[in-house]
């Protein structure tokens, strides 16, 4: 499906993590004019090492903090679509309220710069939370499922607000007509950055991944707990944000899709 030739500049907040540096590296390799705010607003040097080399410094790095609309405001003006890729897990060490705040606000605050702005496209990466996963799914003392509650508002602005107050909600609103697009991956395959040490999830979670994929579809409960691959999310997350089909509505992508419809260029 080829992409509206309108929606040429995507703006990408958080760039430089796992998810969002794979989304900004899908978008780049298809020719589109990307810039990442982070908070450092610089190109961390894994990506500017990265073997398929050059495509991190075609990126616009511009500083901003998500939760402060004021940093980032000029680089979202004028853009066809936000990519919000921001989030936290729920480590012992935060409160509730970070950890809500750091995976709904965080990506709903660019999100409002955008509808203020005039911007027409919004893609948010949520997640797909297995019910059995404790302190993200169910309650984990204190902390009582903050990832997903934070997760939900994000997705909740996209669905109502976004596109509620911009689109007709039904798909007929036309390229003119705000659209919203949520994935929802499980977890994530692929080489995660921690402290300038590359760890290959993949090694594990790939093979996985693809005999859980590969169930029959009497079995797609238990297939849609599959890991799916960085690459596959980039791709949803890019097409979302440039495809005809996805104008004027609101879409949510979730694992299984993810993974049996991205899997290809």
């Amino acid at each position: 499906m080829a992409a509206s030739a309108a929606a040429k500049r995507l703006v990408v907040f958080g760039g430089t993590g796992f998810v969002g540096s794979g989304i900004a590296k899908e978008a780049v390799k298809r020719g589109f004019d990307v810039t990442c705010v982070t908070r450092g607003g610089a190109a961390p040097a894994h990506l500017l090492g990265d073997a398929e080399r050059g495509w991190a410094s075609e990126i616009d790095w511009r500083r901003g903090d998500a939760l402060r609309p004021e940093t980032y405001r000029d680089a979202v003006r004028g853009a066809d679509a936000v990519i919000t890729a921001v989030g936290r897990l729920p480590m012992p060490s935060l409160t509730r309220e970070e950890i809500v705040r750091d995976n709904g606000e965080t990506n709903v605050a660019p999100g409002r710069v955008a509808m203020a702005l005039g911007v027409r496209r919004l893609v948010v990466v949520g997640a797909s939370i297995p019910p059995f996963v404790p302190g993200m799914a169910f309650g984990w003392g204190f902390k009582d499922a903050a990832y997903k509650v934070g997760k939900a508002n994000a997705e909740r602005f996209a669905r109502e607000e976004f596109v509620g107050s911009g689109g007709d909600g039904d798909g007929d609103g036309g390229n003119n007509a705000r659209g919203a697009v949520v994935l929802k991956p499980g977890g994530v395959s692929g080489t995660r950055w921690v402290d300038g040490v590359a760890v290959p999830l993949y090694v594990a979670m790939a093979p996985l991944g693809f005999a859980l994929s590969k169930l029959p579809s009497a079995l797609d409960p238990l297939a849609s707990l599959a890991p799916v691959s960085v690459e596959c999310v980039a791709r949803a997350a890019v097409r979302g944000a440039t495809e005809d089909a996805y104008a004027g509505k609101f879409t949510v992508i979730e694992n299984l899709e993810l993974i049996r419809g991205f899997g290809g260029d």
